[in-house]
C-alpha cells in the first residue's frame, strides 16, 4: 500500500535538511523548477490505480463466490489501466492471475455438473480465464498443468497442441518438484502423435517418479504393441503389486498373457495379486484359467473362495454351475443357477444364462430344450461363432445331421476355409452317406492343415490334425463307393495320423488297420487292428466290439466296409411357448 507523506508545516526541521541535502546532491544548479513539476505529475499519474489496488487488495481476503472474484478482478484490471508504478504494476498482474487461476478452477470443477453442450461451454470459459492467467503471470505452474488436464477431457474441441505446450511449459518450471513433473510428462505423452516421443516422454515420467502408475500403465501398452513382452509384463506386474485393485490393469495383463497361450504365467500373476490382496475377482479370474487348463478341480475351489467373500454374486454363483456341469453334477449346477435367478432375476436373459440352461438341458437329455436356447442364442448372435457351432452339434446330436449341414454351410459362405467347421460338415455328410461331399470338406481341412506348420504345432493343434487326416482316411478305405475309395491315399494319411498321436489311439490305429487292407496288405492290416484292439480294451473304449469285429475281417482276408446312414429326426421341435409346462 502507498504510503502518505506528512503534510509541508508538519515536516521536522531534520526531514528539510534531509529533503535540502538530496536537492543540493542533484547538482550545483539544484533541481529545475520546472522537471520537478515534470517528475511529479509523471509519478501521480503512475499511481493513479493505486486506491484500485488497495481495494482489490482488501476484497481479495474472503472472495470466494463468482461474483466476489469478478469483482477483485475488475478492480484490478482497473488499476493496472490507470497505472501504477513498476513494483505494483507486477503485484496487481501476479495477484490477477491467481484470482484468474481460482476462477478457472472453480469452473473446471462445475464440468461435471454440466450436462450436453453446456460442459464444453464450461471448459471453454476456464480455458479462457487460464489463458489470462499465464499472460499475467508465465510462472504460474498450476495454470499451465489445468490447461492441460481440461484439453485432454473426453470432450469435443480438445486441442492437443494447447496439451503439448502447456504440459511442456509445466515440465520446464517443475524441475524442482519431480513428482509434479512426473504428471506433466505423462500428460505431455498423450499428446503426442509419434510413439518414440510418447515413449520418451513415459520414461522421463517414471525416472522422475518411478511410482507413477499410470505413466508406468501407458508404457506396458506401447511395449506391448512393439513386441516388447517381456518388458511389458514387468511394467504390468508393478502396477498390480502396488495396486492390487486394478482390474483394468489385471485383466488386460492375463489377457495378454493367455493370447500368448502362457497360461502358467498368467495364474503365476494372480496367485502374486492374491497374496497380496484378496479379491472376490481376482479367484474368479484364477478360476477361469484353471478352468481352461483342465484344472476343474482348482477352478472350483478358486469359485468357493470367490463366493465366500461375496456370497450373493450371481455371476459367480453361474460360473460355479458351469463348473459343476464339468463335473457332470447336474444337482449343484441347478442349484447354483436357481440361487443365481433368486439374487437377480433380470440377468435370466443373459447369454450367459441362456448357454448354462441349455447345456443343463443337454445333460439332462431334454434335446429339445437345449436346441430352442441354442437356437436363441444363434438369432440374437448371428456372428458368433460358437453359438452356431453349438446348435450345430445338438442338431447332429438330435438326429438331424442335415439341419447341422445347413448351419455349417452358412458359417461356411462367411468363412471357407475354415478348418474345424470344414471338418464337421465333412463328418455331417458322412453321416448321411455323401461320400464324395464329405471327402470334399476333409480334403480342403486337410490342405488349409498342411499350410500351417504341424510339427511346431502345439498338443491341441495336433490332435485336431491328426482328427482331420483320420476321418479322411477312414472313407477313403471304407467306404462301399468304389469310386471314391484310394487306399494308398489313405494309408498315407493313416500314417499322418498315427504319428502324430504316437501310435497311441486305438481309433486312428483302426484307420490304419483299414488303410493297409485296402491296399492288400492284410498282414500289416491285422497287425495294426490287433494293436487297436490291445489299446482299446486297456482304455475300456466305446468302439472296442466294432474294433474287434474290423480284426476279424482283416483275419478273414476282407477289407472294412461302412456307410453311415443317419434317419434325419422328422420330430418337431416345439418352440417354448408351445410346450406344456409341468
Amino acid at each position: 500500500m502507498k504510503l502518505r507523506l506528512p503534510q509541508p508545516t508538519q515536516l521536522s526541521s531534520l526531514s528539510i535538511a534531509f529533503v535540502s541535502l538530496w536537492l543540493f546532491a542533484a547538482g550545483p544548479q539544484g533541481l529545475p523548477a520546472q522537471d520537478a513539476t515534470k517528475d511529479s505529475e509523471q509519478t501521480k499519474q503512475s499511481n493513479e490505480g493505486q486506491a484500485d489496488l488497495d481495494e482489490a487488495v482488501i476484497q481479495r481476503i474472503d472472495a470466494q463466490s463468482g461474483e466476489q472474484l469478478e469483482s477483485v478482478t475488475t478492480l484490478l484490471e482497473s488499476a493496472i489501466k490507470k497505472g501504477l508504478d513498476e513494483e505494483n504494476q507486477s503485484f496487481a498482474k501476479k495477484m490477477l492471475a491467481s484470482v484468474q487461476l481460482q476462477r478457472g478452477q472453480a469452473l473446471a470443477g462445475a464440468i461435471l455438473r454440466a450436462t450436453g453442450r453446456q460442459q464444453l461451454q464450461v471448459r471453454d470459459e476456464a480455458l479462457r480465464e487460464l489463458a489470462k492467467a499465464v499472460e499475467h503471470d508465465p510462472t504460474l505452474v498450476e495454470a499451465y498443468l489445468l490447461i492441460a488436464r481440461l484439453n485432454m477431457l473426453p470432450l469435443p474441441g480438445g486441442d492437443q497442441k494447447s496439451v503439448l505446450d502447456a504440459s511442456a511449459k509445466a515440465i520446464e518450471l517443475l524441475k524442482d518438484d519431480p513428482l509434479q513433473q512426473s504428471e506433466a510428462y505423462w500428460m505431455r505423452s498423450a499428446a503426442q502423435s509419434d510413439e518414440e516421443l510418447r515413449l520418451a516422454d513415459l520414461n522421463a515420467a517414471l525416472k522422475a517418479d518411478p511410482n507413477n502408475l499410470k505413466a508406468m500403465q501407458e508404457r506396458a501398452g506401447i511395449r506391448l504393441k512393439n513386441g516388447d513382452v517381456e518388458s511389458a509384463l514387468e511394467d504390468l506386474e508393478t502396477v498390480l503389486l502396488k495396486d492390487p485393485t486394478n482390474q483394468q490393469v489385471a485383466g488386460a495383463a492375463v489377457e495378454q498373457l493367455v493370447n500368448m497361450n502362457r497360461l502358467d504365467e498368467a495364474i503365476e500373476l494372480i496367485t502374486k495379486l492374491l497374496a497380496a490382496s484378496p479379491s472376490e475377482g481376482m479367484y474368479r479370474m484364477r478360476a477361469i484359467l484353471h478352468r481352461s487348463s483342465g484344472k476343474i478341480e482348482q477352478a472350483a475351489s478358486d469359485l468357493n473362495k470367490a463366493i465366500a467373500m461375496a456370497p450373493k454374486d450371481p455371476m459367480t454363483l453361474l460360473q460355479r454351475a458351469e463348473v459343476a456341469l464339468d463335473r457332470e453334477d447336474i444337482k449343484s449346477a441347478k442349484e447354483d443357477y436357481r440361487i443365481a435367478l433368486q439374487v437377480a432375476p433380470q440377468i435370466v436373459n443373459l447369454d450367459q444364462v441362456i448357454g448354462l440352461r441349455s447345456r443343463i438341458a443337454l445333460m439332462e437329455n431334454r434335446l429339445a430344450d437345449a436346441i430352442n436356447d441354442a437356437q436363441m442364442l444363434t438369432d440374437r448372435n448371428p456372428d458368433n461363432l460358437f453359438h452356431r457351432l453349438r446348435l450345430a452339434s445338438l442338431f447332429t446330436l438330435d438326429n438331424r445331421p442335415r439341419k447341422a449341414i445347413q448351419v455349417l454351410t452358412e458359417i461356411l459362405q462367411a468363412d471357407p476355409e475354415n478348418v474345424g467347421v470344414l471338418r464337421s460338415r465333412g463328418d455331417a455328410f458322412l453321416s448321411v452317406g455323401d461320400h464324395q461331399k464329405a471327402i470334399e470338406d476333409y480334403e480342403s481341412a486337410v490342405s488349409s492343415v498342411e499350410q500351417s506348420e504341424i510339427d511346431g504345432a502345439d498338443e491341441i493343434q495336433k490332435q485336431e490334425a491328426a482328427g482331420i487326416y483320420n476321418n479322411l482316411s477312414w472313407v477313403l478305405a471304407t467306404s462301399p463307393i468304389s469310386d471314391v475309395r484310394d487306399g494308398k491315399r489313405s494309408l498315407e494319411l493313416a500314417e499322418k495320423a498315427a504319428s502324430l498321436t504316437n501310435f497311441e489311439a486305438p481309433h486312428i490305429l483302426s484307420t490304419l488297420a483299414a488303410a493297409h487292407a485296402e491296399t492288400g496288405n492284410f498282414e500289416k492290416a491285422v497287425q495294426w487292428s490287433e494293436k487297436a484292439v490291445q489299446l482299446g480294451d486297456q482304455e475300456d473304449h466305446e468302439q472296442l466290439e466294432q474294433l474287434e469285429l474290423e480284426l476279424e475281417s482283416y483275419k478273414k482276408g476282407e477289407a472294412w466296409r461302412e456307410k453311415q446312414e443317419t434317419e434325419e429326426n422328422q420330430v418337431p421341435i416345439l418352440s417354448p411357448e408351445d410346450l406344456i409346462d409341468t
